[in-house]
């Protein structure tokens, strides 16, 4: 179907000088193309409605909906109905802007001249056309259908809802948001607190705990246990010669983790340092330091030239074992007894 446009810039603050014609009785056929402006600048649509209004001669009216074809360049598109163009004479119309149903800006009124059509249209009357408040009402009853079946859906509240004083569908989030962060977490905490499964958490233990055995320790103190007396050690002697200029000599030095049990030398002065510390030193006169034949009860012996065995354990290190000596007047030899855990 053939369709002309009217393309007007309309400055809501300015009256309408522009001429515009029409025919009558011309049915979807004629347009306004319109450009709405405040001063120079472009009117915003975004969000907005856009209706037409018009007067005819005899006084009937028209009040129809307009289409936004670009909300942010302000542009908008109106039909002349047949209603609109019934009477060849001036029609006064005026472009009103709603938001949300409320009328926000209006343009100066202006007229559009109907030219007579020499086609007779006698059947066509002229009457009042309200299609916006016909789209108003069609929206208003859908509205209302729409809610008569959310009611139906929701249903109205109970006797429970009753006594708890709980009249929306609001009302009862809140209940339910409040009972699950206070009343639920509360009644949950009690029920840790005061039946078994706290203690069962208790006798898990964490994953720091140590000493577990048969008969005592958490289930994760027993399972370090476990692990720990599972390490496999490689063991390892070690002979040594010690010049007999030597201060300070170092006989062994490791790296890694393990356990130190013993040397066997005569020196002046030996010097265990484990991790970083020293473990075991002595100084003074010659000694003899021995790992064997006095190792009692897994302790490694000492003698010194004073006397009998001094017992110590093994020594177990995480990082480094660093054994040093002072050499004697003659050269002797250093037989040292150690494990790398693999």
């Amino acid at each position: 179907m053939a369709q002309v446009y009217k393309k007007l810039e309309i400055d809501v603050n300015k009256e309408v000088t522009s001429i515009i014609t029409a025919v009558q009785n011309d049915t979807k056929s004629r347009y306004l193309d319109v450009i709405l402006l405040d001063g120079s600048t472009p009117i915003n649509l975004t969000g907005h409605e856009v209706r037409i209004y018009g007067k005819k001669a005899d006084g009937t009216e028209f009040y129809n909906d307009g289409v936004i074809t670009n909300a942010t360049a302000g542009r908008c598109q109106f039909e002349l109905t047949s209603q609109a163009l019934v009477l060849a004479q001036d029609l006064e119309v005026q472009i009103i802007l709603f938001k949300n149903n409320v009328e926000v800006l209006s343009t100066q009124p202006f007229k559009i001249h109907i030219v007579k059509s020499l086609i007779s249209a006698g059947a066509v009357e002229s009457s009042n056309e309200y299609g916006a408040l016909v789209v108003l009402y069609q929206n208003l009853y859908e509205a209302h259908d729409l809610m008569t079946t959310m009611v139906q859906n929701i249903g109205v509240p109970g006797e429970i809802a009753e006594q708890l004083t709980i009249d929306t569908m609001w009302d009862a989030w809140e209940y339910l948001c409040n009972y699950v962060s206070q009343d639920l977490t509360t009644l949950l905490q009690n029920a840790i607190n005061n039946n078994s499964v706290d203690g069962v958490v208790q006798r898990l233990g964490n994953s720091a705990d140590a000493g577990g055995t048969v008969t005592a320790g958490t289930v994760m103190g027993k399972l370090n246990s476990i692990i720990e007396g599972k390490k496999y050690k490689s063991f390892k002697k070690v002979t040594v010669s010690l010049p007999a200029d030597a201060t300070n000599f170092i006989l062994l030095s490791v790296s890694g983790a393990g356990e130190f049990y013993g040397v066997w030398t005569t020196c002046k002065i030996l010097r265990v340092s484990v991790d970083g510390g020293t473990a075991m030193g002595a100084a003074g006169s010659t000694s003899t330091y021995a790992f064997s034949p006095y190792i009692v009860n897994g302790l490694v012996g000492r003698t010194t030239s004073a006397g009998g065995p001094d017992l110590i354990p093994p020594m177990p290190f995480k990082d480094s074992l660093i054994i040093t000596a002072d050499a004697q007047s003659t050269s002797y030899g250093a037989i040292i007894v150690y494990a790398l855990y693999e």
